[in-house]
């Protein structure tokens, strides 16, 4: 699902865009001829933004937001949260869907299907740290399944909660209602083993590894390049990166090099400064995997977070 990042003072903004696709049921390209997306982007200094997705068919490739809960409502259409290829995570109208921190999902509307639907972006140390309050000193991070259909009086409480975290409304009365949501989804909630926050493995060469993958994201890394700081072959540490990660190396990579886009396009960057900066082949690359990553052009992402 798309990722938002909380950046300071409160922020809104509504984008419409009207893209002509063609329709093919790839993870790259499976979107309506002409596929109409709003979004409704609110942003406030307790660690929480907001998204609103109107009739959407795009497509996301798996990733994970390690940093993160992502509470979210499907209000029309259905979408697999992990690919078609499991059915158990089929999510339709009056679903919830929660990511875990470091959850690795994806995005795929049913064919034919155009997805609606509100997401809530909570910093993972933020929501744990109301969790343990509400439940006096839980010890371990609450983990959520991925969806669950809401009874219709429990539906209700949290849309209620739910919308009003989206509307202006004083600072005071989002974080009650904050409190509220977090209330009503704690009873969902696992404690059979401790959460990871951000996914952790033991290996040290596998540490290594993450570490280079998160460095300086205008170098051209190479496999063998680092495989050889981890101790590993190339073949081998694809498969235990991939295996303690959940993302293959690349992906990774590309996941970071997204975040920083974000951060750097809000601070104002131009799309050719941000492009080369992180080391993509031209704008026209890095315009296209943003676009993978989120749901919408950078360029559209600079001028409503300006705006």
């Amino acid at each position: 699902m798309i990722d938002v990042h909380p950046h300071g003072s409160e922020q809104y903004l509504h984008i419409s865009l009207k893209r002509s696709i063609k329709s093919c049921y790839t993870p790259s390209m499976l979107r309506d001829k002409r596929d109409s997306v709003d979004f409704t982007y609110t942003d406030h200094e307790s660690g929480v933004a907001v998204m609103s997705v109107l009739s959407s068919s795009h497509v996301f490739p798996k990733h994970s937001h390690e940093t993160y809960y992502i509470i979210g409502l499907i209000e029309n259409g259905a979408t697999y949260c992990y690919g078609p290829e499991r059915e158990d995570s089929l999510a339709s109208p009056g679903s919830f869907f929660i990511i875990n921190p470091g959850q690795v999902h994806s995005g795929v509307p049913v064919s034919g299907s155009r997805v609606s639907y509100r997401m809530l972006s909570v910093n993972a140390k933020r929501f744990c740290s109301l969790a343990e309050e509400i439940e006096e000193g839980t010890p371990r991070p609450p983990e959520f399944p991925l969806t669950f259909q809401a009874s219709p009086l429990e539906q209700s409480r949290l849309i209620r909660a739910y919308s009003g975290i989206t509307d202006r409304i004083s600072p005071l009365g989002k974080e009650e209602l904050l409190y509220e949501l977090t209330a009503l989804l704690l009873p969902r909630a696992e404690r059979k083993k401790a959460l990871k926050l951000p996914p952790f493995v033991e290996h040290p060469g596998l540490k290594r590894g993450a570490e280079l993958l998160r460095g300086d994201l205008e170098e051209k890394l190479s496999l063998a390049g680092i495989a050889s700081e981890a101790g590993m072959s190339p073949y081998h540490f694809i498969r235990s990166f991939k295996k303690a990660y959940g993302l293959s190396p690349h992906v990774y990579r590309t996941q970071q090099r997204i975040g920083i886009a974000k951060r750097l396009l809000r601070s104002g960057s131009s799309l050719t400064d941000t492009a080369l900066a992180l080391g993509f082949y031209d704008q026209s690359h890095f315009s296209n995997t943003f676009h993978a990553y989120t749901g919408i052009s950078p360029s559209a992402y600079r001028k409503g977070t300006r705006d």
